[in-house]
């Protein structure tokens, strides 16, 4: 599947608590920093696979999800966030941002003034 098509893309976080004392979606943008930028369905149920699988310390062929795959690609289409994680951590979230409200899109800073470096 392609890019997320209603002005959408998703920040994916991992916390390093269980998912009872997670933050709250909308304190993950403020208060922690992305690991991640997933920009279509495909590449949200790819990141938490892959990072809950890590987490677990488990193989691709150990554990395929399969049936959250596609739970995820539907859910991330609808332009929901997903929270998922293990009972005594860590918590994994693809938080759905609208892409007026993102920073990670905002116009890099550029260096002002000094002299260049010769290479």
């Amino acid at each position: 599947m392609g890019q997320h098509t209603n002005g959408i893309h998703h920040h994916g976080y991992v916390e390093d608590t269980p998912l009872n004392q997670a933050l709250p979606a909308h304190e993950r943008l403020t208060k922690l920093d992305a690991v991640e930028i997933l920009h279509s369905p495909d590449e949200v149920a790819q990141w938490l696979a892959s990072t809950l699988r890590a987490a677990m310390g488990r193989s691709e062929e150990e554990v395929s999800f399969d049936d959250e795959w596609d739970q995820w690609v539907k859910f991330a289409q609808s332009g929901e966030t997903i929270t998922t994680g293990l009972s005594h951590g860590p918590t994994i979230s693809a938080v759905v941002v609208p892409e007026a409200e993102c920073r990670c899109t905002s116009t890099p800073l550029v260096p002002v003034g000094g002299k260049k470096r010769g290479r």
